[in-house]
């Protein structure tokens, strides 16, 4: 909660005193609020995060921002469950402390799942993660980044169905990361990898990896393809492994399913974002599962969100 006052207290001063792009002076608290876009940085019209995995595909840069989105989620028909979807809220956060290190706020929200068969539909929260990242490279004249950072992901979520919790499960996750881009011109790449580290046997750890190009065709119009995957390290203990039906049952970065053998999960996007100004930017991507559907609650997702960063 002191970091949520903290950002807010930030950027209503950003606002206040801005009117537009933020001022490269130092903020309250002696706070960098423009992050990797104060002077001597980058071009603030050329940030383009990704839209896909939001809880996981951490940008690189080092900003200020809030971020509301909202994703439609639907469950494969062959998953055990017949189908269904998912329909989530959320808002992150993000308060620039120098050009170089930043607080981060990624999980949080509210969801509604409606499954077609076997399992009651369910509405609750989702769980909180926060963390720290730092820049360990920033080469704004040769467009240049490399991020590094450490989140924790508190299993305070109240999304359950029946005997299985979706979210708010053991002790949560550790997450080391690390997230990069390089633009060139007109293009613009990005790549992010880490570790979903389970702090209790009831969840599952696994590598999350997510890449990202996108080409500036105007100066408001970035339309880009992503990847993702998860790819399972180590299974959960939320199902008994002489259950078949129930062992390999995949959740992804909004549901956590904590069973025994998952698969992996290989995704696929395009969209495009909007810039309609220096400090807001809309986002938009359809994403579509390529690997098993079958054990997953993947098929495809619609993401949109609009970031404002100050």
């Amino acid at each position: 909660m002191a970091f949520r006052k903290i950002a807010a207290a930030a950027i209503a001063v950003g606002l206040v005193g801005a009117g537009g792009p933020a001022c490269a002076e130092d903020g309250p608290f002696g706070l960098q609020l423009d992050g990797s876009f104060g002077e001597g940085g980058f071009e603030r019209n050329r940030y383009v995060p990704a839209v896909t995995h939001f809880v996981l595909n951490e940008t690189p840069f080092i900003t200020t921002e809030l971020r509301p989105l909202y994703a439609h989620h639907n469950i494969p028909s062959d998953f055990v469950t017949g189908g269904g979807n998912v329909d989530a809220v959320a808002l992150q956060g993000r308060l620039a402390i120098t050009d170089r290190l930043g607080l981060i706020a990624t999980t949080d929200g509210y969801a509604d799942v409606d499954f077609n068969n076997v399992l009651e539909d369910a509405d609750g929260f989702l769980d909180i993660a926060f963390g720290l990242k730092y820049a360990l490279i920033s080469a704004p004249a040769s467009g240049q980044i490399l991020t590094a950072g450490l989140r924790y992901t508190a299993p305070t979520g109240t999304l359950n169905t029946g005997a299985i919790e979706l979210t708010g499960q053991g002790y949560g996750y550790l997450n080391p990361f690390v997230t990069g881009a390089k633009t060139w011109d007109v293009v613009q790449a990005q790549g992010s990898a880490g570790v979903q580290i389970a702090l209790s046997d009831d969840n599952w750890s696994y590598v999350h990896l997510g890449g990202h190009m996108n080409v500036r065709l105007t100066p408001q119009f970035f339309p880009f393809i992503e990847a993702n995957a998860l790819i399972p390290i180590d299974g959960g203990d939320e199902f008994p492994n002489n259950t078949p039906v129930l062992e390999r049952l995949t959740g992804g970065d909004i549901l956590d399913i904590g069973a025994p053998d998952p698969v992996t999960v290989a995704t696929v996007a395009i969209g495009a974002r909007f810039r309609m100004n220096d400090n807001v930017i809309l986002g938009a991507a359809i994403e579509s599962n390529v690997a098993d559907e079958s054990k997953s609650v993947f098929d495809y997702r619609i993401t949109t969100d609009l970031v404002v960063h100050f």
